[in-house]
This record gives C-alpha cells, structure tokens and sequence, in this order.
C-alpha cells in the first residue's frame, strides 16, 4: 500500500505518540510503503528540528530523520494541483497523484476537506489504522 503523510502527522507520531505514533509504528513495520516528494522531506525535517530544539529531544529528530530518508520513497512530481485551501497542502495531493498513493493521512483539515483526489483518499489517522486493520 502507497501512502503520503503529512507533516502534522509525522512530527505528532514522533514527539506525542497517539494516533500518529500507530501510523509511523505501522510503517516502520513495514504495513505501507511511505512516500515523499524532496520538499515534503525538507519539510518534515524543519518541523522535526524545530519541536526536537524546544524539547531537547534531538535524540528523536536525529533517529527519525535517518529513517525517513533512509526508508520513504521519494517521488518524483509529475501532477499539479491548485485547489487547496492552504496552498502549501498541495505538494502532498502532487506526491499521492503522481505515485499513484492510496492515502494520505492527515489530521489538518485543509487536506481532510477534499475527501479524494483522483483515486487518493485523504483519511484521518484514526480511519487509515481502522484501514490497515480491516
């Protein structure tokens, strides 16, 4: 299974566990195939920086950093799209399209708003585990 991530979910499985942190034990465990465009990463790794520095957990952000780009595919944008409320929402509808994804994941209701993209749904990360257990 494809799957996109956005950021919110990512840096919230990493620093607060919950829901998040299923999604990202799912994936290290091999359950979906994460996917990423170079601007979602860098994207990830600011955020990542950024809570790891106001925390003083640069332990987590130095692990989680290696493993996403260790281990996420990137992907190469071969699909645009415009009709995000927030505008930089968008990279993450143009990496599921163009990698023909299943999913993205995402608690920010921007992107949950859109329900589908092409064949790519956007789920919660409540709704995507209840996927995966399906």
């Amino acid at each position: 299974m494809r799957v996109v991530v956005d950021t919110n979910v990512v840096v919230s499985g990493i620093f607060w566990a919950g829901l998040p942190g299923r999604v990202l034990d799912a994936w290290a465990a091999g359950a979906f195939l994460l996917l990423v465009t170079p601007d979602i990463l860098e994207e990830y790794f600011e955020v990542i920086d950024r809570i790891a520095a106001k925390s003083g957990r640069g332990d987590l952000a130095t692990r989680w950093k290696t493993a996403l780009f260790d281990h996420a595919d990137i992907v190469k944008v071969t699909y645009g799209y415009n009709d995000c409320r927030d505008p930089d929402d968008a990279m993450f509808v143009e990496c599921a399209v163009s990698a023909g994804a299943s999913y993205i994941v995402s608690g920010d209701g921007d992107l949950l708003t859109l329900g589908s993209v092409e064949d790519v749904v956007v789920l919660t990360p409540a709704q995507f585990l209840q996927c995966l257990e399906a």
